[in-house]
Formats: C-alpha cells, sequence, structure tokens
C-alpha cells in the first residue's frame, strides 16, 4: 500500500470491480422477491429502507428513527426529510405503506412474506387475497409511519432491514416484469439506495453509479462493475488473474490455498448443519440412541480433516454470532456413545437397520462415508447410506419418510427465534416429528419477553434440544472472502459480503 506521511491514500480511479457469485444473468429488480447472497447485495446497493445493520447486525437507523409502545406492539417511525428515489421522486409515509401493501400481495410467492410479514396486523389477509388494505401500518402524517403488530415481536426492527421491506417507486412497478436490458427511466428511480443502473450487460455485468438523489453521506466510489459469475471457482481464479478487486464464497478447495494469501478472511455464517433423526419410530424413539449417535461423532477432526477446516464444528444449535449462542465443549465421546447405545440394545449386533439419507448436492461421498466410518468405530453398527437429489430430498422431507437424515438450517435474521421455531409442534419444518409442549411454552415465553430474560429463555429451549439429541449440530458454515487492505469499508460478517455504509469504501492507493 502506498503511503504519504505514513497514512494511506485514496487511489485516483475509485472503480470498484466485484463479482456476484451463483448469478448467470441480471435478476429482477424486484426487492420484494427471495433474494439469494448475490441478488442481497445487489438490493442493497440500488434500494435502501428504515433501518440497516452494523457489521455486528446490530439494527441502526437509516431511512428513520423510531419509538415503540410499552405492549411492544406499535412502532412509530419518522422518516427523514428529503429522502427521494434515484429520478427525484419523494419517498413519505404513504409510499411505505403503498410498497409493503405490494410486497404482501396475494401473487408473491416469497416464503418471507410469511415468516416476516404476518406480525404486522393485516399483512396476512392482503397476502391470502381476503384485503387490499395493509391494516396495520397507517400515515400520521406526510413523514410519520404507524405500525401495529398483532402480537410482540422482538426481531421486527431485524426484519425491516430485509429488502421485502423496502420502498418502491410505484411508477416503475411494471418494470419488474421486463428485461432488465429492456428498463431505461427505471433504473434511476427504482429505489432510494446508494447506487442507480448505469447500463446492463445481459449475463455478463452491471454497472452502477452513485445516486445524485442519495440522502446519506457522498460516495467516494465512483463506479461499481459487478459480474455474474456462476461458478465460484471461476471467480476464485479469475481474482487470482486480477480480474476482480475481491472474490468471496469460496469452495472449499480453493480455501486451502487461499488461507495462506493476504487478505484472507473467514467467519460463520447464521447457518448450522445437522443431522436429524425420525423420533416417532424405533430406533430413534429412544432418547439414549439418539444420544449414543450425538457423542460418536468427532466434529472437530471432521471440521479439520474432511473439510478441511472449511467449516466450524458445531455443538450447539445457534451459530456462534447468533444472539443467545453460549459455547460448549465437544461431547464426542466414544465409550459413552457405545454404553448409551447398549442400555437401548444390549446385544449391538441385533441393532436394526437405519440407512442416513441426505442431499448429493450437499454431502458429498467423502463427508458420507467419513461419518458412516465413525459410526462403525464409535457404536459398532454400520448404517447404510442413501444419497438423493435434491427435488427428491426435498419431497422425503415433506413426506416425512426419512429415518436419519441431514438438514442445514439457517435464519434469515439474526435471532434465535428462526432457529427454535423449526422444533415447535406445530411447525411445517418440523422434520424430526418431535412434538413437546414443554418446549413450545418456553418459546412463546421467550417471545413474550426481552432482553437478557429473553436470551436465557432461549438457551433453556436450546438445552432441551440438545439434551434430548433431537438433532445432532454437526458444523457451523463458514464464509471465506480474499479482500485485500487496500480495500476500505469492505469486509465480511455472519450474512455475507458487507459493505455498511458506502460512503466508507474506497480503494487506497497500492502497488498492482
Amino acid at each position: 500500500m502506498l503511503l504519504t506521511n505514513g497514512k494511506p491514500t485514496l487511489s485516483a480511479q475509485q472503480n470498484l470491480t466485484i463479482p456476484l457469485i451463483g448469478m448467470t444473468d441480471t435478476p429482477s429488480f424486484n426487492p420484494t422477491d427471495q433474494p439469494d447472497a448475490s441478488t442481497k447485495i445487489l438490493m442493497n446497493m440500488l434500494y435502501s429502507g428504515l433501518v440497516r445493520t452494523d457489521k455486528n447486525l446490530q439494527v441502526i437507523p437509516d431511512q428513520a428513527t423510531w419509538t415503540i409502545s410499552a405492549d411492544q406492539k406499535q412502532y412509530i417511525f419518522h422518516l427523514k426529510p428529503q429522502i427521494m428515489f434515484g429520478d427525484g421522486s419523494p419517498v413519505t409515509a404513504q409510499t411505505y405503506i403503498d410498497s409493503w401493501t405490494y410486497a404482501a400481495r396475494p401473487s408473491n410467492q416469497s416464503p418471507l412474506v410469511s415468516r416476516l410479514m404476518y406480525a404486522i396486523v393485516g399483512a396476512r389477509d392482503i397476502h391470502e387475497g381476503h384485503a387490499q388494505t395493509l391494516a396495520g401500518v397507517k400515515a400520521i402524517d406526510e413523514h410519520t409511519i404507524q405500525v401495529t403488530l398483532s402480537k410482540p415481536t422482538p426481531y421486527f426492527l431485524a426484519a425491516l432491514a430485509d429488502p421485502l421491506f423496502m420502498p418502491i417507486n410505484q411508477k416503475y412497478l411494471h418494470s419488474y416484469s421486463q428485461k432488465a436490458t429492456a428498463i431505461t427511466a427505471a433504473q434511476q428511480g427504482l429505489g432510494t439506495g446508494p447506487f442507480v443502473v448505469k447500463d446492463v450487460t445481459g449475463a455478463v455485468k452491471m454497472t452502477l453509479i452513485p445516486n445524485s438523489h442519495y440522502y446519506g453521506h457522498k460516495l467516494i466510489t465512483q463506479q461499481v462493475n459487478v459480474y455474474f459469475v456462476n461458478d465460484p471457482r471461476v471467480a476464485y481464479i479469475a481474482n487470482r488473474a486480477g480480474r476482480y478487486d475481491l472474490v468471496w464464497d469460496l469452495e472449499q478447495q480453493d480455501q486451502q490455498p487461499a488461507v495462506k494469501l493476504a487478505g484472507f478472511v473467514r467467519t460463520e455464517l447464521l447457518q448450522t448443519d445437522t443431522l436429524f433423526f425420525d423420533t416417532s419410530k424405533a430406533p430413534f424413539n429412544a432418547v439414549s440412541v439418539r444420544q449414543a449417535f450425538a457423542q460418536s461423532l468427532d466434529k472437530q477432526n471432521f471440521a479439520h480433516t474432511v473439510m478441511q477446516d472449511s467449516v466450524a464444528p458445531a455443538e450447539t444449535l445457534l451459530p456462534p454470532d447468533m444472539p443467545g449462542y453460549q459455547e460448549q465443549k465437544p461431547t464426542f465421546a466414544a465409550s459413552k456413545a457405545r454404553a448409551l447405545l447398549k442400555t437401548a440394545y444390549p446385544d449391538v449386533s441385533k441393532f436394526p437397520t437405519v440407512t442416513f439419507a441426505y442431499p448429493d448436492s450437499q454431502v458429498s461421498p467423502t463427508m458420507a462415508q467419513s461419518l458412516q466410518n465413525m459410526w462403525q468405530k464409535s457404536l459398532g453398527i454400520q448404517i447404510n447410506l442413501r444419497p438423493l437429489e435434491d427435488m427428491a430430498y426435498q419431497q422425503a422431507l415433506a413426506d416425512h419418510s426419512i429415518q436419519f437424515g441431514f438438514i442445514s438450517w439457517h435464519a434469515e435474521i439474526a435471532d434465535p427465534y428462526f432457529f427454535a421455531e423449526k422444533f415447535l409442534s406445530d411447525s411445517k419444518q418440523n422434520v424430526s416429528q418431535w412434538h413437546n409442549p414443554a418446549y413450545d411454552q418456553l418459546i412463546e415465553q421467550a417471545e413474550n419477553a426481552t432482553g437478557s430474560q429473553r436470551l436465557a429463555l432461549y438457551h433453556e429451549a436450546e438445552q432441551k434440544i440438545l439434551t434430548n439429541a433431537i438433532v445432532i449440530p454437526l458444523d457451523h458454515q463458514q464464509l471465506a472472502a480474499l479482500i485485500p487492505n487496500w480495500l476500505q469499508g469492505i469486509s465480511i460478517n455472519s450474512n455475507g459480503l458487507y459493505f455498511g455504509d458506502w460512503s466508507d469504501v474506497a480503494i487506497l492507493n497500492h502497488k498492482e
């Protein structure tokens, strides 16, 4: 890095070039669609909303400040004055009502609507086609929004950082059904984010430039070139050849050489890979059998040897950056595992046939065979393996036909509810078929509590899952990237590639 008086200086050219991984073409510009990691990066460049999250996933004001009622069910948002879309059109309280009503429309098939919006009074009625008006959102005046929830929802503010809740320019709604390359004026006026679209080259790239009507601090960045790169391996190779300023979402095989390079960073995502049992049937209706399987796995060795440290071994359901996370000691104990198994099956040779099913896109043959070997070594039993392609596996999950399987849990928001809800008795995601009224009650109590009391209840609920070995946390997925030190204001966190306040993003002088 080049220095002046011991301090880094800005490069004369502030054109940032990055890959959007997993994309083959220009996505829909519609922020109410369910985004993947790359689309979410793009949405947060073109759109913005009432709040955003900082690097540590804490909610901070963006377009508004707020107050919350004593019963935690009413929020009053005060919009900053003179917020405008990219074409200069004003953003008002009514803009938010119109935008959220549009997001909740019946035709929106994104699961985020039910997961994030239903807390708002009337959102479900609109989504199910029973109403036209979003009853829980009102304009007190041009710059004041009142939002009423059906029940206390501690994660509501964090949910508002999702693109689903960002204001959209109503006069360009028709553009969402058009080819991105055909959009002209709409490119400048769709959102209120720090950038607008300059041009699009279909299936290749998109060029973004600063939004001249942006309400935030002035940007240093003059242009962002985003390339669509479906294969993360291709992105990594292109980055090593100098095509991109950074690369992220590195594959396991690329992390091994990359870990030695300058700028390598890696962090846990809000994602936990787990093994689960059908607890309604033998042999996994016996707690001791499930506990035996839970203690039979050397997760530390699995993460290091098999996964080459591309994942972090998991002893908890909640990932490390999740509020309420509490570190736990490794549970691997082969002798104890076998003793537990023998309490249910004194003659291990009579243990019934068990088949481990898994999606072949997420679990490689090497991973499956490693798990199989550990069960054989620790428990003295042979587990059959059954790889399935994704659609077949999803159908088997829906049919509850999996005896012993693999599932990856992730959270859209850094809140323990989004892991805990999956184990509620009435949850459609309850793949373990576990029904526990005491657990359901704990979660209900947690959702009516706040602060440390709420997190303590979630910890108690998590311990109930782990103690009863309803699932076996295997690993926490990690995100790896190469971000050189001459890029200022760019990092990664458990939500992915993080830019934060774009006014802090800059390219420093450096030697090529």
